[in-house]
């Protein structure tokens, strides 16, 4: 009986398997994202192309990646719909990944001065739109001509949130990327 309980305990430690080797992405040796075998991935390689798809495997230091794009196209009924379309493996190595898209939190709107742009743009544009059609408010009185001009400033402030929002992580001094075999300990 001992015998037949080892062999089946065994049995079972040689039928179980480890995780597997994943990805690390940290930031100041915080890590805030990880890739396993089948999360989908899309990052910008060294070459400036832009990859998306299912990690396959993860080796040491090299990722295995089928190419997918899934992009929106018409039904035989003119209703949209979502096509796959795959285009094959490819193997490059960790280190050859520059770029990753950032992941939003919040209201991205606000980061990226979206908001401010279409908010201060909208009062611009209905404001002269009444002190042309309204009679009794003028375009060109003080108190207008100061509303216009902070609203410009927002217009401005929306515009230099834009210029300096980004949307992508690039791998560096404060991003590193790290395969369970080249990761560092802390």
């Amino acid at each position: 009986m001992k015998y037949a309980l080892t062999l089946i305990v065994v049995f079972c430690c040689l039928q179980s398997f480890a995780q597997g080797d994943f990805i690390l992405l940290r930031k100041d040796n915080v890590v805030i994202q990880s890739y396993f075998k089948d999360s989908y991935l899309k990052c910008q390689l060294n070459n400036g192309q832009w990859i998306e798809g299912r990690i396959k495997q993860i080796k040491a230091d090299s990722l295995f990646l089928e190419q997918i794009q899934v992009r929106q196209v018409a039904s035989i009924f003119g209703t949209p719909m979502l096509d796959t379309l795959r285009y094959g493996l490819a193997k490059f190595s960790i280190k050859d990944i520059h770029t990753l898209p950032k992941k939003e939190h919040g209201i991205a709107m606000v980061n990226n001065g979206s908001l401010f742009m279409v908010g201060a743009g909208g009062y611009i544009v209905l404001n002269i739109i009444n002190g042309l059609t309204q009679p009794n408010q003028s375009v060109t009185s003080n108190q207008n001509l100061l509303n216009l001009g902070i609203a410009a400033g927002v217009f401005m402030f929306g515009e230099i949130l834009h210029w300096t929002h980004r949307d992508y992580i690039t791998i560096g001094k404060k991003y590193q990327l790290y395969s369970t075999a080249t990761v560092p300990s802390k």
